[in-house]
This record gives structure tokens, C-alpha cells and sequence, in this order.
């Protein structure tokens, strides 16, 4: 009766509460672009930050680049792009498509945080959860499993300049380099997040910032 329930719940969630928050944040985000505010958008997802705005596929398509236009203005409009565990959802050939849009409606010095789950953590534990068609929440639709390598390369090949801030090298030793809030919160990470006592892992991600120069 429980699993009922939760399944009935989830479907008028989405049936119903995530189109009207959808809406809100639509409006909040056109609001704030028309008025000329600081533009700090969360790709794919909701903003619990103050000062962010969320956003979603439910009513923009980053891959678009009419989409931004649209919702953003004109170029160089945005000061700050977050996309915590949003990338691995990204079929692999749309994100040169993704990447592209954010550089050119990010501001001179703008910048891109992304976290996703991190392709060289040595605990295959951790990779049978996270990997494409995983045995973690959510796994099912995840389309790659990025590493520091091929996260920064796909950066660079858009114009970032890459700055890695948590991740694990081929070896499996795990690097951190200081790294500040301004740029966007990351919950699912070795600074701020709480290992699962099912799943001690699921707190980390490869976590890479790309600066638009």
C-alpha cells in the first residue's frame, strides 16, 4: 500500500506540481532578465540558493540556442550557470550543444559550475550506482559517467578556460583545490555533502568549474 501511495504521489507531481512550478520559475527568470537583475541560473533544476533562479526542460531547452535568446536576452547576459548532476542526463552528442550556449550568454569572466558523478572513484560501489543503466535513483536515465578528462576537454572545446575543484585522477586518489560558494552551491560533494549510510559514496562528484574569458 506504501509503494501505491509513493507511486501516486509521484505521478501528481508530475502531472501537476512540477508544470506549475515550472511556470513560477519561468516567470521569476523572465522577470528578472526583463528588469535587468543579475542573471545566476541552476540548469535543469530548482534554485534553492537566494539570488538563483531555476530553470528546467520543462520550459527551456539549453541545447537551443533561440531558447536562451528568449529567455535571457542578449549575449553576455548571465553572470553565473550551476548544473549540480544535471550533465549525465545530457545525451553526450547534445552537450557541445549545451556548452556552446552557455559561453556565449555568459558575461566576460562568467562562469559554469558543473557536478556530476565522478568516472575514476575506485569504489565500484559507487560506479555500479552512477554509471548509464545504474542501480542508484536516477541512473536509469543517465546517458554517460564523465571523468575529470573528458568533462574538461568538452569545457575547453566550447572556449572555457577549466578549472577542476574535486575529483579523482586515474589512479583513484581524489584531488580538492579551494573553491568558493559565489559560484554556485554543490550539495553532492566531498566540502558540503553527507554520505548515505546505504550508500557511502553518493556524496561525491567531479566537480569542475569553466570560465569564460
Amino acid at each position: 500500500m506504501n509503494v501505491s501511495r509513493m507511486g501516486l504521489r509521484r505521478k501528481i507531481s508530475e502531472l501537476f506540481l512540477r508544470p506549475l512550478r515550472d511556470r513560477t520559475a519561468e516567470r521569476k527568470l523572465r522577470a528578472a532578465a526583463a528588469g535587468g537583475e543579475p542573471l545566476r541560473i541552476v540548469l535543469g533544476g530548482a534554485a534553492p540558493e537566494v539570488g538563483w533562479l531555476g530553470s528546467d526542460i520543462g520550459f527551456f531547452d539549453a541545447t537551443d540556442p533561440a531558447a536562451w535568446a528568449d529567455l535571457v536576452g542578449g549575449e553576455g547576459r548571465v553572470e553565473r550557470l550551476l548544473a549540480e548532476h544535471v550533465f549525465e542526463h545530457i545525451p553526450p552528442e547534445l552537450v557541445p550543444a549545451v556548452l556552446a550556449n552557455a559561453y556565449r550568454y555568459l558575461k566576460p569572466g562568467g562562469t559554469i559550475r558543473i557536478a556530476v558523478p565522478d568516472g575514476h572513484n575506485p569504489n565500484p560501489d559507487y560506479i555500479r550506482h552512477v554509471e548509464p543503466g545504474g542501480i542508484g535513483p536516477g541512473a536509469d536515465d543517465h546517458k554517460q559517467l564523465f571523468t575529470v578528462e573528458s568533462l574538461s576537454a568538452a569545457l575547453a572545446a566550447a572556449g572555457f578556460r577549466v578549472e577542476p575543484r574535486e575529483w579523482f585522477d586515474t589512479d583513484g586518489q581524489f584531488h580538492k583545490e579551494p573553491w568558493i560558494a559565489e559560484r554556485g552551491h554543490i550539495h553532492r560533494c566531498r566540502r558540503f555533502g553527507t554520505p548515505d549510510k546505504s550508500f557511502p559514496s553518493s556524496h561525491l562528484s567531479l566537480l569542475v568549474d569553466g570560465i569564460k574569458g
